[in-house]
C-alpha cells in the first residue's frame, strides 16, 4: 500500500473487456489510472523518457519534429533482445514512478491502475517499485476473445488468432491473479461480476 491507500491493479488480455472495465470504473467516479495513457505523455519531447532514450539511442531515433519515432523504436526493440530490455527499463522505470506520483497526491482511498501487461511485466513492475494490494484480470474464454476481435477491429481469422496466440494465454493469466472478472458472456454480466467484487471492497474498510 501507498499512504493506505489501496491499490489494484486491472489487467486482461486483448478483446476480454479490460478498457470496458475501466470506463465503468471511472463512471462510477473511482479512479484509474491508465498506463498507456502515461507512457504516451512521457514519450514528448523533454521527459526523461524522451531524455534517456535519445542519450541510449542517439537522434536518429527522432522524427523531424524532435519527437520520439515510434515506428523507429519499434525496429530497435525487435533488433536486439539487449536493446529491448534497455528500452523497456527506461519505460518502466518512468511509467511506475508517475503511477506512484499520481497515487501519492490522489484523495482516494481505492485506486485502479490499468496496466495491459502486468502479469507479463510483472518481474519490473516490483523491480521498480510498484506496490499493489491486488491484480484483478478482466477474463474472457478464448473463442468469446476470438469473436470479439475479429468484430471489433474488421481483421481476417488468420491474423486475429496470430494476435491473441502472440500474448500470455487468458487461462495461464487466471494462474497469477488475485480477482477474475468474468466477462465471457453480456455487460449486464459484467457489471454484475464488477458490482460484486466492489461490494466485497467496501467490506473491507
Amino acid at each position: 500500500m501507498i499512504l493506505n491507500k489501496r491499490l489494484i491493479v486491472i489487467t486482461g488480455g486483448i478483446a476480454t473487456g479490460k478498457s470496458t472495465v475501466s470506463r465503468i470504473l471511472s463512471e462510477r467516479g473511482y479512479e484509474v489510472l491508465d498506463s498507456d495513457k502515461i507512457v504516451h505523455e512521457l514519450y514528448n519531447r523533454g521527459s526523461i523518457i524522451h531524455t534517456e532514450l535519445v542519450e541510449e539511442f542517439g537522434p536518429e531515433i527522432l522524427d523531424y519534429n524532435g519527437e520520439i519515432d515510434r515506428k523507429k523504436l519499434v525496429k530497435i526493440v525487435f533488433s536486439s533482445e539487449d536493446k529491448r530490455r534497455i528500452i523497456n527499463g527506461i519505460v518502466h522505470k518512468a511509467v511506475i514512478e508517475e503511477l506512484n506520483n499520481c497515487v501519492e497526491i490522489s484523495s482516494e482511498n481505492l485506486v485502479f491502475l490499468d496496466i495491459p501487461l502486468a502479469i507479463e511485466e510483472l518481474v519490473n513492475l516490483k523491480k521498480y517499485g510498484l506496490v499493489y494490494d491486488e491484480i484483478w484480470l478482466v477474463y474472457s474464454d478464448r473463442k468469446t476473445q476470438l469473436e470479439r476481435l475479429l468484430l471489433r477491429d474488421n481483421r481476417g481469422m488468420k491474423e486475429s488468432v496470430k494476435i491473441i496466440d502472440s500474448q500470455m494465454d487468458i487461462e495461464e493469466k487466471k494462474k497469477h491473479v488475485d480477482r477474475i472478472i468474468d466477462n465471457s458472456s453480456t455487460l449486464e454480466n459484467l457489471m454484475l461480476n464488477l458490482d460484486n467484487l466492489l461490494e466485497n471492497q467496501g467490506n473491507m474498510d
